[in-house]
């Protein structure tokens, strides 16, 4: 080998011995294969980056393969090693059990093989407590402190609300409300439930609570099914007495009252009650109700006709709610001077090309006036017009007239009626004259009428009606047996009266008695020859 060979191999050796291998990321040489790592917690494999749920020390299994001999496995919690291994081998498998507080944890196991380091790296959350909820309605309470065992509140609708402190966070909720109220002598239980889920660290539930006590059990699921259960007993105290709103009354006749209002109550409205302003009577605006629970009953709206002796010009308007607060109103009743209007469709109709009848009424209102009026719709202008009523005040005015129709086949009915107030009310109706064509009727067929004095069961023979002859001069008759043609003049076209032995005389034609006649003298001719 010469001095230059010589001197290539050495300068080769020195850069084989000085110069690192070429890695790759994460510390493998490039070309080598890495460590294949497997970690599995509580006997679920958990892939590189990925994450876990426990609710205890978990159990943990780590597995090594690699091409080249392994010769350090280090096993790190939140960065701090918790144990390591030499295996000096191409494969390791090991299991022990991990001590963790409750919260999330970084979990890696770091592999040197052949030279290189390869790190597995997940995340170990656990969550071995019950979630806490720190309370922000209709009451608060510090973040782990717990609820109050005795609420007070003075209305039945509450919210319960509040923030969730846990691991892996509440999930669902389920509340129950019980109410226990009297029925008589005997008691009952009312329960509702609510729930709620997909929460997101926080929740509200409106709650509706009976007037006295309730009895509410909360409970709070986190993700791994630790419920915190929370018992409360809720007592509503309803010393406000209910509202009225909106009241109005109106007479409608002389002895009926429309009343109208809404009563609402922070516990609930038991029942609502009128009466006249002089008079101990009372009638239910809102029947009575029992001390169940009812969200309805917390606002109720009325709205009825009463009876009311005539005259009376202010009513009483009572609300009591369950707890027994109540509230009165005394209400002035106004006229109702407004009325109803209507045109009967079916009775307003036109009666002929000329002439309406109109039909209608105008009610539950104070009317001193009223005419009904018929308009051509085409022109507006007005065609008939009759007086209804003029004068006295009148709640209830019926009509029926007639009045004459415009020339066309369409009309405008229009009824006008003014109050006692002096306002004018006005509604109309449009009516079309239907025009029904007459069918053609068929041509009868001529029936014979039998003749009374010979219509019987027995056939009759045809009527025979003797042939015209015709008034030439070569018509004539030939004579049987002697062949003689005779001539007949037009005048023996007529009929001869036979008088017969008991049916009588009848017509015959001249001509066939002429024939037979000469057929007889022809008869007597030959027989004397």
């Amino acid at each position: 080998m010469g001095p230059t060979a010589v001197r290539a191999a050495v300068a080769l050796l020195v850069l084989v011995l000085v110069v690192p291998p070429i890695t790759g990321v994460g510390g493998t040489a490039v070309g080598q294969t890495p460590p294949e790592i497997t970690v599995s917690v509580d006997g679920s494999t958990v892939a590189d980056g990925d994450d876990t749920l426990v609710e205890s020390d978990p159990t943990v299994d780590v597995s090594v393969e690699a091409d080249d001999r392994i010769s350090v496995v280090s096993v790190r919690v939140d960065g701090t090693t918790r144990s390591q291994y030499t295996p000096n081998a191409t494969s390791f498998e090991e299991s022990f059990d991990l001590a963790l507080r409750s919260g999330e944890h970084t979990l890696d196991v770091v592999v040197e093989a052949g030279g290189t380091t390869t790190t597995h790296s997940i995340t170990v959350t656990k969550d071995d407590q019950r979630p806490y909820v720190r309370y922000t309605s209709p009451f608060e309470t510090e973040l782990y402190a717990p609820p109050p065992e005795v609420v007070t509140v003075n209305t039945s609708r509450i919210t319960l609300a509040g923030n969730f402190s846990d691991v892996s966070g509440v999930t669902h909720l389920r509340i129950l409300r019980t109410t226990t109220y009297a029925v008589g002598t005997a008691t009952r239980t009312d329960r509702d439930v609510y729930e709620q889920s997909e929460l997101n660290g926080s929740f509200e539930q409106s709650i509706f609570l009976g007037v006295g006590r309730n009895n509410v059990t909360a409970w709070y699921y986190d993700e791994l099914g630790h419920p915190r259960i929370h018992r409360l007993d809720i007592t509503v105290e309803d010393t406000a007495p209910p509202t009225l709103s909106n009241l109005t009354a109106v007479r409608t006749s002389p002895s009926e009252l429309r009343i109208h209002g809404n009563a609402t109550d922070n516990g609930q409205i038991r029942s609502v009650t009128l009466r006249s302003e002089d008079g101990p009577d009372s009638a239910y605006l809102v029947d009575p109700s029992l001390e169940k629970p009812d969200p309805t009953r917390r606002s109720v709206t009325f709205g009825t006709n009463v009876s009311l002796s005539p005259g009376v010009t202010a009513v009483v308007v009572n609300a009591t709610d369950t707890a027994g607060n109540s509230v009165e109103r005394t209400v002035t009743v106004r006229r109702n001077v407004d009325p109803e209007l209507s045109l009967d469709p079916d009775a307003t109709r036109f009666e002929n090309a000329s002439s309406v009848a109109v039909s209608g009424r105008a009610t539950d209102g104070e009317v001193v006036s009223a005419t009904v009026e018929t308009v051509d719709p085409s022109s507006g202008e007005v065609i008939d017009i009759a007086s209804l009523h003029d004068g006295a005040v009148t709640t209830d005015l019926r009509f029926d007239r007639r009045l004459d129709a415009p020339d066309g086949r369409n009309v405008t009915v229009r009824l006008r009626v003014i109050d006692s107030a002096g306002t004018e009310h006005v509604t109309s109706l449009d009516r079309t004259l239907v025009v029904e064509t007459a069918t053609p009727a068929s041509t009868p067929r001529p029936t014979a009428t039998p003749n009374p004095s010979t219509a019987s069961s027995t056939p009759q023979p045809p009527t025979v009606t003797p042939t015209p002859v015709p008034d030439t001069d070569d018509s004539g008759v030939t004579v049987p047996l002697i062949g003689v043609t005779v001539p007949v003049p037009s005048v023996l076209g007529a009929s001869v009266s036979l008088p017969i032995p008991v049916v009588g005389p009848i017509d015959l034609p001249l001509v066939p008695v002429a024939v037979v006649a000469l057929v007889g003298l022809g008869a007597v001719g030959r027989a004397r020859g």
